[in-house]
């Protein structure tokens, strides 16, 4: 208790020294856009109920804000509320929840990167696995060009923090963090990141502030109609609050990654890519998506709200979904999206190892694809497009089968462990080309 008191202090002390580490628009823009969030983290639980204005709101927002201040190079995402929101709530102590706040984003923090590389990483391990759990399932998803899975995006961000009720979360994160190998800190857990390079002039012309990140932002109004007039637009435009151009989603991984790879290798000017919250949004939920109060949950459900008309579907995956873990891998490469053509199969892979899978978080993967799986008949009895499976699974925040979920994922898991159906190089291959 002596170091959590130690580091408290430490804590409140960074908490006053806003003013100093921070420009005045660079801390106003901060402070509106932590608060923004905060507003609608998880309000209809009882920590956060009530005015506004409550103690557990303003400790949410200093602490986000003090991390986004003290953490230059990071700053603030949307999600990172959804994050923070569980730690606060056990830990019932603003100080002591920082600490481990900023424990918890020394492996996170990559989620919100802009160059997206570790979201991508994520994104090409599940549809491995996928393909290697229920290769007849990834097919189906291959023809209704969903197996970019970007429906998954918010999964993979936040690690399924927003898809069960609160209480059933807080158990999914304390089984899915306990899962890590030992991690700890060589002498102590750090509460200052490293410094951004000072520039001349920073985004208020504030000479000697250091360049803070500000891709927490989403451009919208104006621009081209796809995603690479998008970023040519954001290539030459201003990146203050209104510039940018409206993004669309990606039809595939591939072209996601070999562009922004192509784009980080551009050094003069820096650009700041969309973050990749941008990019889940297409076809007709492009609009609906981004113009929504919050970009990581579609316009067809609020967190808070009843479900939709179309009721989820409740029943198990048929038996091939969770005895398949040993099937045929279809090979990692750019597929035909015309829904008339059958796709052969391809040769097997491996998966990665379990310290690689998931960049370090494997058992996240497996309740993904539990999630996957307890939907698959209901998915493909049905017919559903791209736009169906997104809305499906928007009407499902906060109200899936935690139960269930987690026995499905502990099979598959354990399967996968035992079976050491692993390939460290071929999986990197398949990372490298997605």
């Amino acid at each position: 208790m002596d170091y959590m008191k130690r580091k408290s202090r430490e804590y409140e002390q960074l908490k006053s020294e806003w003013a100093q580490r921070a420009s005045p628009e660079d801390l106003e823009f901060i402070r509106s856009t932590v608060l923004k969030d905060v507003l609608r983290t998880d309000r209809a639980h009882p920590y956060y109920a009530g005015p506004e204005d409550g103690p557990h709101l303003r400790a949410l927002h200093d602490l986000l804000t003090t991390y986004a201040v003290t953490h230059p190079q990071v700053s603030y995402c949307q999600g990172m509320s959804d994050l923070a929101s569980p730690i606060l709530a056990v830990m019932d102590h603003e100080g002591h929840a920082f600490v481990c706040f900023c424990g918890i984003m020394k492996r996170l923090a990559a989620n919100f990167h802009p160059d997206g590389r570790a979201m991508a990483t994520k994104f090409a391990h599940l549809k491995l696995l996928l393909r290697h759990a229920d290769p007849d399932f990834y097919q189906y998803l291959q023809e209704a060009g969903a197996d970019d899975l970007f429906f998954c995006y918010r999964w993979l961000l936040l690690e399924l923090k927003r898809e069960f009720a609160f209480d059933d979360a807080l158990r999914m994160l304390e089984v899915t963090w306990s899962s890590l190998p030992p991690d700890p800190p060589e002498h102590e857990v750090e509460l200052v990141g490293p410094p951004s390079q000072v520039a001349d002039t920073g985004f208020g012309g504030h000479r000697g502030w250091p360049v803070r990140q500000r891709h927490m932002l989403r451009p919208a109004g104006g621009g081209g109609s796809t995603f690479e007039d998008a970023v040519d637009h954001l290539a030459t435009a201003s990146q203050g609050p209104g510039g940018g151009g409206r993004l669309l989603r990606q039809a595939s991984l591939d072209g996601l990654q070999q562009l922004r790879d192509n784009m980080g290798s551009r050094r003069d000017p820096p650009v700041q890519l969309p973050h990749p919250a941008a990019l889940i949004s297409s076809k007709s939920l492009s609009e609906p998506l981004l113009n929504s109060p919050d970009p990581l949950l579609s316009s067809f459900s609020h967190p808070d709200s009843p479900s939709s008309s179309s009721p989820p579907s409740t029943q198990e995956a048929s038996p091939t979904g969770d005895m398949a873990v040993g099937s045929p891998l279809m090979q990692e490469v750019g597929s035909p999206k015309d829904p008339g053509k059958s796709l052969p199969p391809v040769p097997p892979m491996g998966l990665p190892p379990p310290q690689e899978f998931g960049r370090g978080n494997p058992f996240m993967l497996f309740l993904c694809l539990a999630i996957l799986l307890e939907h698959r008949d209901h998915i493909m009895r049905n017919g559903l497009d791209y736009n169906e499976l997104a809305m499906h699974f928007d009407r499902l925040v906060r109200k899936h089968h935690l139960g269930r979920v987690l026995r499905r994922a502990r099979a598959l898991f354990a399967d996968y462990l035992q079976s050491e159906v692993w390939d460290s190089e071929e999986g990197a291959e398949a990372t490298a080309a997605s």
